[in-house]
C-alpha cells in the first residue's frame, strides 16, 4: 500500500529561502559569450568559499545544458560559465550551501541535493532564478541521497533503501514499491525504470518495470561474493549500463560493468575489474587483466545515447584520475590515461566527443574539458591549492 504525506504547509514556506548576490544570466551577454583566445586556468579570481568543517574549497558536482551553458558547484559554492566554460562566474558564494548534486531543467529552473552544514542530511531545494537564491522542497522525514527530475513537477527521491515519486514539484511525495533490499533505482521515463537488488544469499539482480513501479521482473542475474550495491546509467530503456561492487581494500576496489542494447533480452560483461585488495568482481570468473576497467572506484559515469559511454574512477592512492569509454556501444572498452590530478571526478558530457569533468583532489580540485572522446583533457579552471 502506497503511503502518502503533504509536508507542503506555511511554516515551510517562511524558512524555505536562501539568498545569494549573483545568477547565471538566461541570455549571456556578447562580450561574456565570445570565447577569449586563451582561457585561464586558476580560480577566475572568484576566491570562493568553503562551507565550515569541510575542508578546503571543492568541487563536488557539474551539469552542462548544451556546449556553452554549464555550471560546477561544491562545498559551499556554485559558479557558471555561458562559453564553454573559458569564462567562469560566481553564482552562489557564501559557504552555507554545500552542494551534492544538481539537476538544472532550464537555464533558470533546478533541483539541488545539498548539506546546510557538515553533520546534517541533505535538503531538497528548488531555484528558478539560476541558483541565486533556493526555496526548500519539503521531504518529510527523509533525507534523499540522490534525485532524479524528469520534468520540472515529475521526480524521483532516493534513500539508500526506498524510492518515491512526486508529481507535483514535490508538494507531494509518494513511495514507489520497489522489491526488498533494492539497492538503486533509475527512471526512463514514468513508466520504465530499472533497479539494482541485493539477494540475501549474495550476488545481485538487475530488474526492470515497464509500469512505473507497480511490478519488477528480473532481467540480470550476477553472483558475487559480497554485495554493496552499484549504479544504473542510460538515455533511455534500451540501452542500458549498469555497475556492480565488489569488495574493497589496500585503495582498490573491484567492480563489473554489464550493458544492454535491446532492454535486458541481452546483457554483456564490459568490464570485470578484479583486484588483490578487493577480491574478485562480481559475476562470472574471468581472468585477471581480460576486461579490465579505470583504476579505482568508479566515480561517474555518462552516457550519450546509443554511441558513447565514459567512466571516471579514482582512489586516494592514485595521483590521477582514470577514465575509459565505449564509442561504439559497447562494442570495446579502452582505458586512457587522463592526465588530470585528482581522486574523484564527476561527468557531463554534451556530444560524443565534447565534455567536461569536476575532479576533486588533496590540493588541485578543479574543471577540465575535452573535445576528441577523453583522449586529452584541459584545464579550465582551479582551485588554490592547498597547503
Amino acid at each position: 500500500m502506497k503511503k502518502i504525506w503533504n509536508t507542503l504547509t506555511a511554516a515551510a514556506l517562511l524558512v524555505g529561502t536562501l539568498i545569494s548576490s549573483l545568477a547565471v544570466p538566461e541570455g549571456a551577454s556578447a562580450s561574456a559569450a565570445a570565447p577569449a583566445a586563451g582561457c585561464r586556468t586558476d580560480d577566475h579570481g572568484l576566491k570562493l568559499v568553503a562551507m565550515k568543517d569541510t575542508g578546503n574549497a571543492h568541487m563536488q558536482a557539474i551539469q552542462f545544458l548544451g556546449a556553452n551553458i554549464g555550471r560546477a558547484a561544491g562545498n559551499g559554492f556554485m559558479i557558471g560559465t555561458s562559453d564553454g566554460g573559458c569564462h567562469w562566474q560566481s553564482i552562489y558564494n557564501t559557504g552555507k550551501l554545500s552542494f551534492n548534486q544538481m539537476q538544472f531543467l532550464t537555464n533558470s529552473v533546478g533541483y539541488v541535493l545539498a548539506k546546510t552544514s557538515a553533520e546534517k542530511q541533505n535538503t531538497l531545494l528548488k531555484t528558478t532564478n539560476g541558483g541565486t537564491s533556493y526555496t526548500w522542497v519539503p521531504t518529510g522525514q527523509y533525507g534523499f541521497e540522490r534525485i532524479q527530475f524528469l520534468s520540472e513537477n515529475v521526480g524521483y527521491g532516493f534513500t539508500r533503501q526506498f524510492t518515491f515519486k512526486t508529481t507535483n514539484g514535490g508538494k507531494n511525495w509518494t513511495k514507489v514499491a520497489t522489491p526488498p533490499n533494492t539497492r538503486y533505482v533509475q527512471f526512463m521515463s514514468q513508466d520504465k525504470a530499472w533497479a539494482i537488488v541485493v539477494k540475501a544469499t549474495g550476488g545481485y539482480e538487475v530488474v526492470k518495470s515497464v509500469d512505473g513501479g507497480n511490478s519488477w521482473v528480473n532481467s540480470l542475474a550476477v553472483k558475487a561474493s559480497v554485495n554493496y550495491g552499484g549504479a544504473i546509467y542510460g538515455t533511455d530503456s534500451s540501452d542500458v549500463w549498469v555497475v556492480l561492487y565488489g569488495d574493497s581494500g589496500m585503495s582498490q576496489t573491484s567492480y563489473s560493468l554489464f550493458h544492454t542494447t535491446d532492454a535486458g533480452a541481452h546483457w554483456k560483461q564490459i568490464i570485470s575489474n578484479t583486484t588483490a585488495g578487493g577480491g574478485p568482481a562480481p559475476g562470472p570468473a574471468i581472468p585477471v587483466g581480460k576486461l579490465p576497467g579505470p583504476a579505482g572506484r568508479p566515480t561517474d559515469m555518462a552516457v550519450i545515447g546509443h554511441s558513447a559511454a565514459y567512466m571516471a574512477a579514482g582512489s586516494g592512492a592514485l595521483d590521477q584520475v582514470q577514465f575509459g569509454r565505449s564509442v561504439d556501444d559497447g562494442k570495446t572498452w579502452k582505458n586512457l590515461p587522463s592526465g588530470v590530478p585528482g581522486y574523484e571526478a564527476k561527468l557531463s558530457f554534451v556530444s560524443p566527443a565534447s565534455g567536461y569533468m569536476a575532479v576533486t583532489s588533496e590540493s588541485q580540485s578543479g574543471i577540465y574539458k575535452t573535445i576528441n572522446n577523453g583522449t586529452k583533457w584541459t584545464k579550465l579552471f582551479g582551485l588554490p591549492e592547498s597547503n
